[in-house]
């Protein structure tokens, strides 16, 4: 079979659900085998057409998100890479697997074997080294093919090599004249069977249990540990059974613990550095800067990576790092405190300790809603209500995809997300994610209602016509609310806080913040056969999520323009 063939088949045997691609002229002989494939009734993997590269990546992870299973990605020779070099990043940082295949070319025309690929991989395609070179810093893994009989064997280890821990993006080149060449396909029949160390010892479990059992004024933070929902369950056994106080960091992947929760705690620098011990559970970066510590505390980390290899520079020392799934580690934990002695006769003061958390939560959160209430008919609409409003309206199974930056911490304490997979972000350095991360959530969860939250700066770094015409072409109705304060807030407010007494302040000439004039963004929707609403009273902020649920039915996207006064929250 040709190379093409060799290719699907080997995607065939990783039960891979999803090639997502950006086309590119090197890729008709996988679309050959695609349509040979659907001629004989094969039903995976499927093939969407992402229109943009960056769009392939993200979507593929936020499917991976959800499903905890890799997919392809395909993208065309170096520039495919090089568009998506920010969403590959973002992959790699958030520990994300899939399998990234990107053209080459081996011969440029002087292989009179297979057909010619064309003039302009000679003038304009090609790159020293490839994509594997060229994107080597923002994946996992990259290697070129470079004969056709390591097609299958490259691309099924690729598979591999995403899915181990630490997980993230693998990126391959195939040079056209692989796919194009004859080659007999090895299936070796067996699968790998891989026995690999996957729990802590027990002794470091009941020194890590020692330590909380005795601890008088302990907090766990997170970050992570949502990325996997058996973990979130065993998380929050624990905390319960101890009374440990939770708090997330400013960036949270995921919904890492019920934010209704009366262990759930606004994150606090002070009471961080007040803590006698602190649980890291899937925290990268638990308190800032790293080299200020809480003072008096024992530091436990749990996750599967340490010390954080793809950063340059980390920082964090811990007492005990307990390095594997923190799925497994916290069932460890759970397990062995059901059988102490010692867990036992302290429960009432553990019990004590919730009861007060419970206390600060109430009120926090509590003085939150009465402040939102405050400014229910504001207008400009407040963020602080509109948030409060959305968390209102939006049903319980609704699922967030967040992609603001002034507003993130507010969405955090005022949705009312209490259920793994509810609630997922970019936690990268850089925008134009959501609306993709929203179509692969979708993807993967497509009976629930999906809202992508985005700032109407980070709105125009989506690649907007593309994901809605994803969204259109596929049947993925997503619905996409936009924060829309007129302009680069988190910019603006660096500027007065760095130069407080400057010119920008005294003149109100405030260079790269405004983003005018605003654009219609209701409009958007029309053009891909969905529906746009522009809000402009508070009082209407419900009735939108309301047509966009109605619209979910008919399978019909929806942006919703959400017109902000440009208030800061923080």
């Amino acid at each position: 079979m040709h190379g093409g063939q060799v290719m699907l088949k080997a995607v065939e045997r990783s039960g891979i659900d999803f090639i997502l691609s950006s086309p590119g002229s090197e890729w008709p002989p996988m679309w050959e085998a695609l349509a040979e494939a659907a001629a004989r009734g094969a039903h995976k993997p499927k093939y969407i057409n992402c229109r943009h590269e960056a769009v392939a990546v993200a979507m593929a992870a936020g499917y991976t998100k959800v499903t905890n299973r890799p997919q392809v990605v395909m993208l065309h020779a170096t520039a495919g890479p090089l568009n998506a070099a920010m969403t590959l990043r973002a992959a790699l940082h958030e520990r994300t697997p899939m399998v990234i295949i990107s053209g080459e070319i081996a011969a440029y025309g002087e292989n009179t074997k297979v057909a010619d690929p064309g003039g302009q991989w000679l003038h304009d395609l090609t790159d020293l080294g490839g994509s594997p070179d060229l994107l080597r810093g923002c994946v996992k893994w990259a290697d070129r093919i470079s004969s056709v009989e390591l097609l299958g064997p490259t691309i099924e280890r690729a598979v591999r090599i995403a899915m181990e821990p630490p997980m993230g993006p693998v990126l391959i080149g195939i040079p056209f004249e692989c796919m194009m060449e004859q080659v007999e396909d090895i299936d070796h029949g067996k699968a790998n069977e891989v026995a690999r160390a996957h729990a802590v010892d027990d002794a470091s479990i009941d020194k890590a249990l020692n330590l909380i059992a005795a601890a008088k004024n302990p907090i766990a933070l997170t970050e992570h540990v949502g990325g996997d929902p058996r973990a979130v369950a065993r998380f929050v056994e624990l905390c319960e059974m101890f009374g440990i106080p939770v708090m997330e960091t400013y960036r949270p992947a995921f919904m890492n613990f019920p934010r209704t929760h009366p262990l759930y705690l606004h994150h606090d620098p002070k009471a961080v550095d007040a803590a006698d011990l602190i649980l890291m559970v899937d925290a990268v970066t638990p308190w800032y800067p790293a080299s200020k510590p809480p003072k008096n505390a024992k530091v436990i980390a749990i996750a599967d990576e340490f010390p954080n290899s793809r950063l340059p520079y980390w920082g964090y020392n811990v007492d005990l790092a307990l390095v594997a799934a923190p799925a497994t580690t916290l069932g460890q934990l759970v397990q062995k405190a059901k059988a102490s002695e010692q867990v036992a006769a302290n429960r009432a003061s553990y019990q004590q300790r919730a009861a007060r958390t419970g206390e600060q939560h109430a009120g926090y959160f509590g003085k939150l809603k009465d402040e939102a209430q405050k400014h229910a008919d504001d207008n400009p609409i407040d963020p602080r209500w509109a948030v409060h409003a959305l968390g209102q309206a939006l049903p319980a199974n609704a699922v967030i995809s967040e992609e603001t930056t002034v507003y993130r911490s507010l969405i955090q304490e005022t949705m009312p997300r209490d259920q793994p997979q509810s609630y997922f972000a970019r936690i990268t350095g850089g925008l134009g994610v959501g609306l993709s991360y929203a179509l692969g959530v979708k993807l993967a969860m497509p009976d629930r209602p999906v809202f992508a939250f985005i700032g109407d700066g980070a709105f125009h770094y989506n690649a907007v016509p593309s994901c809605l015409g994803v969204a259109e072409e596929y049947g993925l109705p997503i619905h996409c609310v936009i924060f829309n304060n007129g302009r680069y807030l988190s910019m603006e407010t660096s500027l007065i806080k760095y130069f407080p007494d400057g010119a920008a302040k005294t003149t109100g000439v405030h260079f790269g913040a405004e983003i005018g004039p605003r654009p219609d963004y209701q409009h958007y929707a029309k053009a891909h056969g969905g529906e746009g609403f522009r809000v402009t009273n508070p009082k209407d902020i419900a009735k939108a999520v309301e047509q966009a649920l109605k619209c979910e039915q008919e399978k019909k996207l929806t942006v919703i323009d959400l017109v902000l006064s440009d208030l800061n929250p923080r």
